[in-house]
């Protein structure tokens, strides 16, 4: 990083003498760079990182940072992996009997899932995600008080990721602080990282 950084410095002065040399017609008694103005700027920012998503909350947090931060200006990464607790109706038929069980579902008051569009897990219906398997095992106990008798808790290795934000505004800060709200389990902390 010095080595470019000196390069476009002896690049710059280069160019600034050429233009200066051209402009007065070769007279090189004038002064071309004054070191009193440089400034070196630092390889590292301060960064957000608002992480911990599993692979369903991901998608959505993107979609509501989009809104917020430019793609230019953050960055997805791994955060690590953990065991979660995965409480879903599993696979159906086809995606118009899943249709049928999520009207089901909205007619018993349950109105939070997503289903699965694609891979082993096409027409499955996920009810939730929990750290905790005493947490899972109360919402699925809750959901069969409802009437759901078909639904099941799989153990799942996630790998959780992070969003990395660069460069960060005080509108921008504030506006991702209300989106924390809306994730579960999701943190922001701000951090050193180098410059994109």
């Amino acid at each position: 990083m010095k080595i470019i950084f000196i390069l476009l410095l002896i690049i710059n002065i280069a160019y600034a003498m050429g233009v200066q040399l051209y402009s007065n017609g070769w007279n090189t008694t004038t002064s071309i760079v004054n070191p009193e103005k440089i400034i070196l700027l630092s390889v590292h920012e301060n960064c957000f990182e608002w992480g911990n998503f599993y692979e369903e909350q991901i998608q959505y947090a993107e979609t509501a940072l989009s809104e917020i931060v430019s793609d230019q200006f953050y960055r997805m990464e791994e955060a690590g992996n953990t065991v979660m607790y995965w409480l879903h109706i599993p696979p159906l038929l086809n995606k118009e009997a899943a249709n049928r069980e999520i009207n089901k579902l909205r007619n018993l008051g349950i109105v939070s899932f997503r289903i699965k569009e694609n891979g082993q897990w096409k027409n499955a219906i996920s009810l939730g995600m929990s750290y905790d398997k005493k947490d899972a095992f109360k919402q699925l106990k809750e959901i069969e008080n409802k009437g759901v008798t078909n639904a099941t808790i799989n153990e799942r290795n996630v790998i959780l990721k992070k969003i990395v934000i660069h460069y960060p505004t005080q509108m921008i800060r504030e506006q991702v602080q209300k989106l924390i709200e809306q994730f579960d389990g999701t943190q922001l902390t701000q951090s050193k990282c180098e410059r994109i």
